[in-house]
């Protein structure tokens, strides 16, 4: 194995001590406790660079910052902080937090409980639902009964999504969970014996014939082609720009410059397959090449991408397949994030200045921040220093003291710039940055089943020809649930095609295809289960005119060279959607026919090409080409 030269690697000491010895001497569980001990524990901790720890939030106070806990730096400050309801009984407030706590601590189901999700709880589902309790005249958790929940899920469910109900519930079912722990703990089940999936109608199938639950959607190739385009267009300009911010001749703010950052976002996330947090964990020099020989003595060269995993690892370091043509957007936009980068620099210099060896402060810190929130400022601001996905944030002040300061694109941020893209783009789709991972996996398991020969990066996939297995190998730090969505959009696309294909309107031709239509006259007990079995054992692929469901056997791939092998072919099925491709055989082998000096055994050939190419034409309810159809054929050019 030869490797090329490396452009750079992620730093892997990125991560700064955390307060274990302060955390470790916590309590994990709440049991026996008083309601002042509660309130003491330590919830979160930072520790500064000389080994000192600060305690950053306890449990009794109104605001909780997880910031320490949270790996994700596509989150704002906002986003890592939760506040708790005042207006509300302290007594539903203390169990709400103990609840809350438990699980962070000690984790549901043998699993761990994230940081973000006990921020969703306190943020997203909680308010609303114990201003509800408090309005019924609840005052503690012992005080709620089933027939409570039951009123308010027929009140609210109908208008609220499964994953919106959940959360909304989610604090009742950590309470009762941890009843153990529990100052006034519930006397029933809150939900009369349910689990909280079934109170919120969570994993429902949608009432279709494929039963699968909704999915992000996948950007139309139309928009991706156009989109890409505009983004290609906007960084072919960047190196102008960017000379014109360096000599000082453009701000740092201007749209156009902004919109450089922007299209290197969508290169970056349709291209590799990251999610956002991990998009936005891209850092100086973090991409590299290297050369690979796989059997039988094939020599591929691998093009590759360093960034943090977040949601499946915890953080850890992983390598993303992407290809060589995005260098150049990671180079432009590594020059674009330096002034961004030595402003973090500059704070962090601020920052040690204003906290002595003691972990005191030694000069001013800003407004309302506290030693603690100055260490824990600082240890962002050093993970994040080579990051190059750099906004100003105005939630808060620097060592500038102007309001605003440099913080990694948040989810919202990055939401925000793509919407900008589309509509410079003056395209009307509404994008958001999960759509571009779910849009890549769909291209790349279409592009495996032979359905995307036409789509507009073909580069992207150059790798079509290379067993998933060699290309998984290829790095042992790779995102293995990237290779389980390829999986996943295989598997629905094959569903939603044969599924296609028992639809009483359309019409099938070859050899399997006319047996398919033999067997919709009989009834079927349950659709979905024969189509999900049906796609988890047919071997299905694309030749271009029709679905080879031969597998290895058969004609051993000579059809996709000879069309005329699959019109007749028992183990071939030709859609509606190959129509057009059918027309092009059929003129084709018109021109062939009409040629008199090949010999006899041609002309036969081309004769049966003809009648069989027609038939084809006729099965899928087709009209044969016009004369001016194979005219314009015949001059280079296609007219439908």
């Amino acid at each position: 194995m030869a490797k090329t030269a490396v452009a750079g690697t992620l730093p892997r000491k990125t991560h700064p001590r955390r307060a274990f010895e302060l955390l470790a001497a916590q309590p994990s569980s709440l049991i026996g406790l008083t309601r002042e001990e509660r309130h003491a524990i330590v919830l979160t901790a930072v520790v500064d660079s000389v080994g000192r720890e600060h305690v950053l939030s306890r449990f009794g106070d109104k605001d909780w910052d997880f910031s320490p806990e949270v790996i994700a730096k596509n989150k704002s400050s906002a986003q890592r902080r939760a506040s708790w309801l005042a207006e509300i009984p302290d007594i539903l407030i203390d169990d709400a937090k103990a609840a809350v706590y438990c699980a962070l601590r000690q984790g549901r189901h043998g699993q761990g409980y994230a940081a973000t999700s006990c921020r969703a709880v306190i943020v997203e589902g909680l308010p609303l639902l114990l201003r509800h309790l408090s309005s019924l005249g609840i005052r503690n958790f012992s005080e709620v009964r089933s027939l409570h929940i039951a009123d308010y899920v027929g009140t609210v469910g109908q208008s609220l999504s499964p994953t919106a109900l959940s959360q909304r519930l989610t604090i009742l079912d950590l309470v009762w969970w941890f009843s153990d722990e529990m100052l006034c703990p519930m006397v029933s089940h809150p939900f009369g014996g349910r689990s909280l999936n079934e109170v919120a109608r969570v994993g429902e199938q949608r009432d279709n014939v494929v039963g699968r639950t909704a999915k992000t959607d996948i950007i139309p190739p139309t928009i991706q082609k156009a989109l890409w385009e505009h983004c290609e267009k906007i960084l072919a300009g960047a190196e102008a720009l960017l000379d014109a911010r360096d000599c000082g001749r453009l701000d740092g703010s201007n749209p156009q410059l902004l919109a450089v950052r922007d299209a290197a976002l969508y290169q970056i996330q349709i291209t590799s397959g990251m999610r956002n947090s991990e998009s936005t964990g891209v850092a100086n020099g973090c991409w590299r090449t290297e050369e690979r020989v796989i059997p039988p003595g094939r020599r591929v060269t691998l093009h590759w991408v360093q960034t943090r995993e977040i949601k499946t690892s915890g953080g850890a370091i992983m390598d993303y397949l992407v290809p060589g043509e995005l260098f150049r957007s990671l180079e432009i936009l590594q020059r674009f994030s330096l002034p961004y980068q030595r402003r973090l620099a500059e704070e962090a210099l601020w920052l040690e200045k204003a906290l002595d060896a003691e972990g005191k402060p030694e000069g001013p810190l800003p407004a309302r921040m506290t030693t603690a929130q100055a260490v824990q400022r600082l240890n962002h601001v050093r993970e994040i220093g080579s990051h190059m996905l750099l906004t100003i944030s105005h939630y808060a002040s620097d060592h500038y003291g102007r309001g605003s300061r440099v913080e990694v694109m948040s989810v919202n941020a990055c939401h925000e710039a793509l919407h900008r893209l589309v509509k410079a783009a003056e395209l009307d789709w509404t994008i958001a940055n999960h759509q571009c991972r779910r849009t890549f996996a769909y291209n790349v398991a279409n592009s495996r089943l032979g359905r995307m020969g036409l789509v507009f990066i073909k580069w992207q996939f150059k790798h079509a020809s290379v067993a998933w297995s060699q290309l998984y190998a290829a790095s042992p730090r790779q995102d293995q649930a990237l290779y389980e969505d390829f999986g996943d959009e295989i598997f629905d696309s094959k569903v939603e095609l044969i599924a296609s294909w028992h639809d009483s309107d359309s019409r099938l031709s070859g050899g399997a295809g006319r047996k398919l239509l033999q067997t919709r006259g009989i009834a079927v007990k349950n659709m979905r289960e024969l189509l999900t079995a049906t796609a988890d054992s047919v071997d299905l692929r694309s030749t271009g005119h029709a679905w080879c469901l031969s597998g290895t056997q058969g004609c051993h791939g000579q059809g996709v060279y000879d069309a005329t092998m699959c019109g007749g072919c028992s183990q071939s099925i030709i859609d509606e959607s190959q129509g057009a491709a059918w027309k092009m055989i059929y003129l084709d082998s018109l021109r062939l026919a009409a040629i008199q000096d090949c010999g006899p055994a041609v002309t036969l050939k081309a004769k049966r090409a003809v009648a069989l190419s027609a038939q084809v034409l006729v099965d899928l309810g087709l009209p044969l080409p016009t004369t001016s159809q194979a005219e314009a054929y015949g001059a280079g050019s296609w007219v439908e």
